[in-house]
């Protein structure tokens, strides 16, 4: 686990497709409300807090507290098309890229 000034640094896997970007992170014990995601000025934030469970722990080896990742949008990523979606502990955002970066075929006559 990477460690950044009193928060720890999520593991993310990134994918380009044709149609646009994905953004995966594993939260597991996380909840939906304590994850926030914006974008401003080209800037993709992702941070929020995983809390540790109440009570005394004998052991612990699992990671707990603030947490936060930013990503440089490329020129491409079209920001008014970007969806965040939360299931089984794994935070996935889709960018959708812009029309006219996407490719397209070309009919021949």
């Amino acid at each position: 686990m990477l460690w950044n000034s009193g928060t720890w640094l999520l593991p993310v896997d990134v994918k380009e497709t044709q149609e646009g970007y994905t953004i995966m992170l594993e939260l597991p014990g996380s909840h939906r409300d304590d994850i926030k995601i914006w974008q401003e000025n080209g800037l993709l934030t992702i941070s929020g807090e995983k809390k540790a469970p109440s009570g005394d722990r004998i052991h612990g080896e699992r990671v707990y507290g603030k947490f936060e990742r930013c990503f440089r949008l490329p020129k491409d990523a079209n920001v008014d098309k970007i969806e965040a979606n939360y299931r089984d502990g794994v935070v996935t955002v889709e960018i959708e890229k812009l029309a006219e970066a996407k490719p397209k075929a070309i009919k021949i006559n």
